[in-house]
């Protein structure tokens, strides 16, 4: 695949990595919540106006399959779900940015970063501290 295609794909509404959960309704975040207790949750919040976005997801998808399968990754439009992106704010009392990527375990943020912080190697360290 040749370097047009893979920024192609990376802004492309339909690249997605079939293990996102649509985080789409406040009362699933209390359910991400109490799972927190049993194993990591990742909310990752996106926006398809900002092209950071595509990237930092494209780290996020970066994550290795056996750390990815002992977690759960959440997705958040915050165009399309704003009330849910802003609840998620409110509940952690973290500023909404996007992209943003909240690390949750055992009912705590346990890392947040925005922006140029989400990178694949240090998210993956983070998660293993807590697997």
């Amino acid at each position: 695949m040749g370097i047009f295609d893979t920024v192609k794909e990376a802004f492309s509404s339909s690249g997605r990595a079939d293990f996102w959960n649509d985080l789409d309704n406040i009362s699933q975040i209390e359910a991400a919540i109490l799972a927190s207790e049993h194993r990591p949750q990742l909310i990752y919040k996106h926006s398809s106006r900002c092209s950071v976005c595509f990237f930092a997801k494209k780290q996020i998808e970066e994550i290795p399959e056996t750390i990815r399968e002992q977690l759960d990754l959440y997705f958040v439009d915050v165009i399309g779900w704003r009330e849910v992106s802003d609840a998620i704010a409110e509940e952690f009392s973290i500023t909404h940015e996007s992209p943003q990527l909240l690390i949750i375990y055992d009912r705590e943020v346990v890392w947040h970063g925005s922006h140029r912080e989400i990178q694949s190697d240090m998210i993956t360290d983070k998660l293993r501290e807590h697997l």
